[in-house]
């Protein structure tokens, strides 16, 4: 069941993905925009990795209960670490919701400019500030059950391997997503065409750090499970691989990319 549980995780991920609609070049603003919101989603995927590996590890040692780690989460891990609901707190939602404003939105900072192709030139925090939010968030809501998918019961070996993997695929999604950011960089000063840069990548040196960042996410994930014999073995079928966690991780990237920069 190894393959169905590989092929239910891909459906969602790749689900969550919108086809971008075709606009024209954008200005330097619009750019800086769209850069901004790259590398803000990939801080906002190590951000909330953090938050629910640190529920975890509080789990595992009998201090909250399993739900606060699971989506839609609980406690200080919901309110706390990813919303700033009880106590005041930027968590990991308001500020990746700030970020994209601070870049892209005129309304919250003077001089910004949201291309067209987000919510039609809408980048308020009830437009695309606040739904590029959510579409991030469910991507890496779809991954948290499986990655975690042994909780109750793991041994520490099994823990660790679990929350390493987390960590390496979050550090996967960081380092992938500066290849294309780079990549996206060059083609708007002119020396490619912009289309070279979208999955899957004719920009050989893009393609390069890519296979470069998902080898060593590889190696990571295996060098604490299955290298090593600490795969979970209580998730109702085969823990995935260090490849396969990598190639769904890579997919849901590549198809998000387009999406990013869509003008």
């Amino acid at each position: 069941m190894k393959d169905l549980r590989r092929a239910t995780m891909l459906a969602v991920a790749a689900g969550l993905i919108a086809a971008p609609l075709a606009f024209a070049q954008p200005n330097p603003e619009e750019f800086k925009c769209e850069q901004a919101v790259s590398k803000a989603g990939a801080k906002f995927v190590s951000a909330k990795a953090k938050c629910v590996d640190k529920c975890l590890k509080n789990f595992w040692k009998g201090l909250v209960p399993e739900s606060d780690c699971l989506p839609p989460y609980g406690g200080a891990t919901l309110n706390a670490c990813i919303t700033d609901t009880v106590l005041g707190l930027k968590g990991a939602e308001d500020k990746f919701r700030t970020s994209i404003q601070k870049a892209c939105d005129p309304g919250f900072k003077a001089g910004t400019d949201c291309p067209e192709c987000y919510n039609s030139g809408d980048c308020s925090a009830g437009a695309f500030a606040g739904d590029q939010v959510q579409n991030i968030e469910g991507q890496i809501d779809s991954f948290v059950p499986g990655v975690a998918c042994e909780r109750t019961g793991a041994a520490k070996e099994e823990q660790a391997c679990q929350s390493n993997t987390a960590k390496a695929l979050s550090k996967q999604v960081g380092s992938v997503v500066k290849c294309y950011d780079k990549c996206k960089k060059n083609a708007f000063k002119g020396l490619f065409p912009a289309s070279n840069c979208d999955p899957p990548t004719s920009d050989p040196a893009t393609a390069t750090c890519v296979s470069t960042a998902n080898n060593k996410a590889i190696l990571a994930v295996n060098k604490k499970c299955g290298d090593i014999g600490a795969d979970p073995d209580n998730c109702g079928s085969p823990y995935p691989s260090g490849a396969d966690w990598v190639n769904l991780v890579d997919i849901a990237i590549s198809g998000q990319i387009p999406v990013t920069y869509c003008e």
